[in-house]
Formats: C-alpha cells, structure tokens, sequence
C-alpha cells in the first residue's frame, strides 16, 4: 500500500493544454505546475487526432526539462481513437511521466491497459478519470484495480451533462465524495475537476477551499493563472504545520496515545491527521 511519501505524483495542479501546439507544450513545463498535461481527447477535433498525436508522441520522445512531470490524456479506451493512442505510444518511443485515462467505468479497462504497456511501459503511473455514473458507481472496485493506478481524477462537465445537472459544488458533491473515499481506499491521490469561469476569482478560491475540506489533494487548472490560488489552498499553511510538528513531537515522548497539545485533546486520528500535513507541507516544498 502507497504511503504520502512514496508517492511519485505531486497533485496540488494539474495543467490541461491542447495537444496541437508544441510551443504550449513548454510553456505548460515552464508554468510551475505540478503535473502538465496534454490533452488527446476533449480538447482536439475528430480530424485532428491524428496530428495531435503525433505530436505528443515526437515532442514526448524527445529531449525536455523536468521542471514537472508531463503525462498525456489520452481518448477513451473502449474507442478506436484511444486504441490508437496507446500503440502510437508505444510504437512512437514516447516517455510520459504519467497517462491519464478518461471515462473510466471499469476495473477491468486499467487491467488491460496494465498489461499492454508491460512490457515497454512497465513504470509509467496511471490516473483514472471519474466522469460518468456508471464510472462513480464503480469508483472503489476502479481504485482498486492495479498497483499502477496511482491518482483519481474528478470530471465534473461530462457528469453533469449526464446528470442534466448544474457544474456547481454542491450539485455534484456526492460524486466528488465518492472519489475522495474511493482514493483514500486505495491510498491514491484525488484530483478535483477544473473551474471553467477564469473571470470569477471568488468562486475558484471557494471550491478550492471546499475542495481541501473535503479532502482532495488538488485542482485541474485550465490557465496558468489559476496556478497560484491552486497552490495556495492545497498546500499547509505556516500555523497547520507548526501544529501538525508539534502534535507529532509530543506523541514521541507521550507514554500515552493520548495526550494534550495547546489545552486539546490529542489522540490517534489526530496524530495520523498531523503526520499528513507534514507529509504534503514536505511535498510541496520538493517543488
């Protein structure tokens, strides 16, 4: 079972560019996001897919800096177009630091995927795209599925669309909690959908809040700009971690698992809680 410090994805952001314009391609390695990703699927027309493709695989081949680790999202595994992606992959020499597979409504799609990319991929993480009901409905047996899998991604425009439901908070709260369960089952990281409106600051900052609450590690972006106030509502602040160290000092010498801290009482879920702040706070600083 992964452990926070052992996970190999940094997931305070996650930055989706299009995959037809390699000059976005850096300038998304440059941004200062954790995870860049360039995006086969949503963002790239039927009759472009294939020259989307091949220039992630060529520009993912090739030489780059590691400024953050860059993976792909690539077109759903039960169509053609994401057939072709995965062998084009494969045939084309690419290295991606991860592989974000969408529309995820089975266990058995990341089995498969698990075991076509053995043998020349035998490293490469995947993150699982929640985004339908049927997806949410096989959430934990998804979580579950390979020690490769590694993240839960939340889509909140395709749930909502099947849903007929509105893109807010609180009408799509029951799928996001039913990720951050599901990821907490299989000790992976959870990553909330994007916010789509890049005028309203306000309501970003609100569902990054609400999103840290409920216990997500961090938040699509859809523009650099948004990176900041990502970063600063999933990283711990000054004062959660100077608790969170002196919790986890006084349960070193503590004879019992039960002790005080600044006149509260301090038990097991407390100190777990505790262990997890300086586990992210040491994350983030790693960037």
């Amino acid at each position: 079972m992964a452990t926070l410090t052992s996970w190999p994805l940094l997931c305070r952001s996650m930055l989706c560019t299009p995959a037809l314009d390699t000059a976005r391609f850096a300038k998304a390695v440059e941004s200062g996001t954790d995870l860049g990703l360039l995006d086969l699927e949503d963002s790239v027309p039927p009759e472009l897919k294939a020259r989307a493709r091949q220039l992630t695989v060529d520009w993912l081949a090739g030489p780059r800096t590691r400024d953050c680790q860059v993976g792909v999202r690539i077109n759903p595994l039960r169509s053609e177009e994401g057939l072709r992606d995965v062998l084009a992959l494969l045939d084309g020499g690419a290295r991606p630091d991860y592989i974000l597979v969408p529309k995820v409504e089975s266990p058995h799609e990341l089995r498969l995927l698990d075991e076509v990319l053995s043998s020349r991929m035998p490293d490469v993480p995947l993150l699982a795209l929640i985004e339908t009901v049927q997806g949410v409905r096989e959430v934990e047996a998804i979580a579950l599925a390979t020690p490769r899998l590694r993240g839960l991604v939340f889509g909140a425009a395709d749930m909502a669309s099947q849903l007929g439901a509105a893109k807010t908070w609180e009408a799509l709260q029951y799928a996001r909690s039913r990720l951050v369960s599901a990821a907490a089952l299989g000790s992976l990281c959870v990553i909330d959908s994007p916010f789509f409106d890049l005028e309203d600051e306000a309501e970003l900052t609100r569902e990054i809040r609400l999103g840290q609450e409920m216990g997500f590690d961090g938040k699509v972006a859809i523009h650099p700009r948004q990176l900041a106030p990502i970063h600063t509502g999933f990283t711990p602040s000054p004062r959660a971690v100077a608790h969170a160290r002196e919790v986890v000092d006084q349960a070193a010498v503590s004879e019992s698992s039960i002790f005080v801290v600044q006149g509260r009482m301090i038990g097991p879920p407390i100190l777990t809680m505790a262990k997890r702040v300086l586990a992210l706070a040491n994350r983030s600083r790693a960037r």
